[in-house]
């Protein structure tokens, strides 16, 4: 699994990327051998302008599945980050029950 942490207007500071490593460890625990990258955007929306605008993008790539992409906003960082990797994980998740559903319905030998 490739992760990718790009922090555009914003500082990654040590105690948020701590964070941010260890709810992607959560989220993608029980499916990470199958995702094949993960890209995670930060974002200070308004600057220093403030009010609610620190998003969160995780997009996620499994092969042979299309690409899982989340945005969430909200007024704190650490918040933004919990809500878009806890949506992804429930999006690769049903993505990837999805796929082994319909490889156990194929009948076998034809």
């Amino acid at each position: 699994m490739d992760v990718q942490m790009v922090a555009q207007e914003f500082a990654l500071t040590p105690s948020l990327r701590e964070h941010l490593e260890h709810r992607l460890r959560l989220a993608f625990a029980r499916t990470r051998n199958r995702i094949g990258r993960i890209v995670v955007r930060l974002r200070d929306l308004n600057g220093p302008r403030g009010g609610r605008d620190m998003m969160c993008q995780v997009s996620v790539s499994i092969p042979g599945r299309p690409e899982v992409v989340i945005h969430e906003v909200q007024e704190d960082m650490y918040n933004a980050i919990d809500f878009a990797f806890k949506r992804a994980a429930y999006r690769v998740m049903r993505l990837v029950t999805r796929k082994r559903e319909v490889q156990r319905e194929m009948p076998q030998g034809e």
